[in-house]
C-alpha cells in the first residue's frame, strides 16, 4: 500500500435496534463483529441518545441532542438542510466523496412518499450519491429502488399483506420467515448495493461510505434459509414475572408504564423464545453481510487505509420483564452497538468495558470517530473517547435520563 497522508477511508455500517449486549453472547455466532471487536476499540457501555429511530438517527448525524433537534419521539420530522453534519464537515474540509445506502429515517416516510425525492437535501447534508431505503415497516408504505424490484418481481403486494397479518392486533411479536425471497430480503438486497458502491469508491481521494441496514428492526421474520444459526438461548433477564416492581416505579403516563398496561401480563414464554430465536439468527444474518463486506474492502488497493466503524441506532428489549420493542428507558432499550477498527487496526488492549465504570454516549463516539479519521495526527479514537463529557443524556417524549 502507498502510504497517504490526511484523512483515512471509512467504511460506517449501521444497524437498527441491535441491543449492545447481543455481540459477545455464548450462544451467538457473530464470527465477523467479535473478530472486529477484538481488532479495535469495543464501546460495551455505549447509550444511545433516544430509545426510538428517527431522534437517535437525527443526533448521530448532526450532534446535537434530540431536545436541541426539537424531536423527541417518532414523528413527521426532516432534518434541516443546515444542520450540522458530520458527513458535510468530512467533504467541505477533508475533501471527503461520501455515499449512502439503506435506511436513514431523517424524512417522515409516510404513505405514498418516494424516497428518491430526498436526493437535494442529502446532498447539502454532504452526501455526492445515495441509494436510500426505508425500514421493514415502513416499506410497505414509501417507494424506492427496493420497492421497485419488489414490483418488477410481483411479491410486493405479498409483503404488504403479510405485515397486516403481523400487526393486525396492534402487537409485533408474530414470528414467521419472509415471504420474500432472499436475494429481495432488505439486508440481503442492501449488501449487494453496498458490494457496488465500494468498488466504485475512489482510490485518489479519501471517502465515506455509509452502509445503513434495516435489521433486525421487527417484523421477526429472519428468511428460513438463515435459521437455526445460534446454541440454546436463556430466557429474558429481568422475567415477566418481575415486571410488578416496575409497576410500582413507572411514572403515571410514561411510555413505560403503557407499555406494561399494553402486556400487563407480559408476552408468552413461547413467542418469547421464538423471537429470541428469530433476533439471534438476524444477528448472525448481519455477521455474515458485515464480513461480505470487510472482505470485500481488504481486497481493495486502499484497504489497509480504511476505518471501520459499527453501530445501532438504539437497542430492543426483546423480552425483558415480559415487553417488546424499545421507547422506553430500559437497559435493553438505550444500549447501543459500537465497534471502531483503525485502519490496519491496532495491537494494543482497547476493549472498553468497565460494568462499574462510566458510559459512553453514541452520538459522541461516532462524532469521535469521524474525527478521529478526518484528523488522526490530533488524536486517535480511544484518546478521544477517554475525554467524552462523563454524562450521556438520553431523552425519550417528556422524560430524560443521565447516566454516567
Amino acid at each position: 500500500m502507498t502510504e497517504r497522508s490526511g484523512p483515512s477511508n471509512w467504511l460506517l455500517i449501521s444497524v437498527d435496534q441491535w441491543r449492545g449486549d447481543w455481540l459477545h453472547q455464548p450462544w451467538l455466532q457473530l464470527p465477523h463483529l467479535q473478530g472486529m471487536a477484538r481488532e479495535g476499540w469495543d464501546v460495551r457501555r455505549c447509550y444511545t441518545s433516544s430509545p426510538q429511530c428517527i431522534p437517535a438517527r437525527a443526533s448521530w448525524l448532526t450532534g446535537l441532542t434530540p431536545g436541541q433537534l426539537g424531536v423527541t419521539a417518532n414523528a413527521h420530522y426532516t432534518v434541516p438542510p443546515d444542520a450540522p453534519s458530520f458527513v458535510r464537515d468530512l467533504r467541505d474540509q477533508h475533501g471527503v466523496h461520501a455515499v449512502l445506502v439503506g435506511k436513514t429515517h431523517w424524512t417522515p416516510h409516510t404513505k405514498g412518499i418516494d424516497l428518491r425525492d430526498n436526493l437535494p437535501l442529502m446532498r447539502e447534508l454532504g452526501f455526492e450519491h445515495v441509494r436510500e431505503i426505508a425500514g421493514p415497516r415502513a416499506l410497505a408504505e414509501v417507494s424506492c429502488e427496493l420497492t421497485d424490484r419488489w414490483k418488477e418481481a410481483g411479491v410486493l403486494e405479498a409483503y404488504r399483506a403479510d405485515l397486516l397479518d403481523r400487526y393486525h392486533d396492534g402487537c409485533a411479536h408474530m414470528v414467521r420467515p419472509s415471504v420474500l425471497p432472499d436475494a429481495l430480503y432488505p439486508d440481503l438486497w442492501l449488501t449487494g448495493v453496498a458490494l457496488e458502491e465500494l468498488a466504485r469508491m475512489p482510490q485518489d481521494r479519501p471517502w465515506l461510505l455509509w452502509v445503513n441496514f434495516p435489521g433486525p428492526h421487527e417484523p421477526f421474520d429472519v428468511p428460513a434459509s438463515w435459521r437455526g444459526y445460534h446454541g440454546e438461548i436463556p430466557a429474558p433477564e429481568p422475567r415477566p414475572q418481575d415486571a410488578q416492581e416496575l409497576r410500582r416505579c413507572a411514572p403515571e403516563g410514561s411510555e413505560l408504564a403503557r407499555k406494561l398496561q399494553r402486556w400487563p401480563d407480559g408476552l408468552p414464554v413461547e413467542a418469547l423464545q421464538a423471537l429470541r430465536s428469530d433476533y439471534a439468527d438476524h444477528l448472525h444474518l448481519l455477521d455474515a453481510q458485515i464480513g461480505k463486506l470487510l472482505k470485500a474492502m481488504a481486497a481493495r488497493r486502499d484497504g489497509a487505509h480504511t476505518a471501520v466503524s459499527v453501530c445501532s441506532d438504539h437497542g430492543e428489549l426483546l423480552g425483558d420483564w415480559g415487553l417488546l420493542l424499545k421507547g422506553c428507558f430500559l437497559e435493553g432499550a438505550v444500549r447501543s452497538l459500537f465497534l471502531h477498527r483503525p485502519p490496519g487496526g491496532r495491537s494494543w488492549p482497547r476493549r472498553l468495558w468497565q460494568p462499574r465504570g462510566r458510559a459512553h454516549g453514541l452520538t459522541q463516539c461516532l462524532w469521535d470517530a469521524a474525527a478521529a479519521v478526518s484528523r488522526p495526527q490530533q488524536g486517535s479514537f480511544g484518546q478521544r473517547l477517554r475525554c467524552q463529557d462523563p454524562e450521556v443524556l438520553v431523552e425519550f417524549a417528556a422524560e430524560t435520563l443521565t447516566l454516567r
